[in-house]
């Protein structure tokens, strides 16, 4: 089991953690693409807007540090509604990310996921220090995480945020090994809230991937 270490006094953020092993990466199933579009559907409709107290808290929980997410730099879940917004419709990239980005848009939180392989060890959440930074797609643009909430390899460099995640640790196919961090404000989320998102991540990233549930728990 992948430890996932608390490395930061942020009383207003709670963490959700899911691990999966020995699953398979490859295309949304019908069943998961139906889910996809529901979504997408409530987000397309005229006049839809994030609940300004869902959008304000997960801000608020990111400035904790001193991070501004504005601009480039807002939370992965906004980014994820413009997405579905610009293209009128869910945009499906493979199972595993197809359900980080469903279970996003349900719960409207921020949420990395990784190929723990690709890590090679522990995960540290903590605050980046200033300096720090990552390449986060296949174009070679680059954030800069100082003051940002991040997952770190333990005692090492960042590879993810509730904004973006490093394109060094991403999923493709032949992935088999999969860990997911949820960002959540308490001041808009309770603990058993979150508890049933976790679960729900895990359950059907499980049921998508072939894979087994090695831990979901809230930290």
């Amino acid at each position: 089991m992948l430890n996932v270490y608390r490395r930061l006094d942020h009383p207003a953020l709670l963490l959700g953690i899911v691990e999966v092993r020995r699953g398979t990466v490859r295309s949304a199933s019908p069943d998961l693409q139906a889910q996809a579009a529901s979504v997408a559907r409530r987000m397309l409709a005229p006049g839809y807007e994030i609940p300004e107290d869902a959008r304000g808290a997960v801000r608020k929980m990111l400035k904790h540090g001193g991070f501004s997410p504005t601009g480039r730099n807002r939370p992965a879940q906004e980014l994820l509604v413009r997405d579905v917004q610009e293209r009128g419709a869910f945009h499906h990239i493979n199972n595993v990310v197809d359900v980080n980005n469903l279970v996003s848009l349900e719960t409207l939180l921020p949420i990395s996921v990784f190929d723990a392989d690709k890590i090679g060890g522990d995960i540290d959440v903590r605050l980046g220090e200033p300096g720090e930074s990552y390449v986060f797609n296949a174009s070679g643009h680059v954030l800069d995480v100082k003051r940002l909430v991040v997952c770190a390899r333990h005692d090492g460099g960042p590879i993810g945020s509730p904004v973006k995640d490093s394109a060094e640790t991403k999923v493709f196919e032949g992935a088999r090994w999969f860990v997911g961090v949820m960002y959540a404000p308490a001041a808009l989320v309770s603990t058993e809230a979150l508890r049933d998102g976790v679960h729900r991540f895990a359950s059907l990233l499980a049921s998508e991937t072939g894979g087994e549930v090695v831990q979901e728990r809230i930290a």
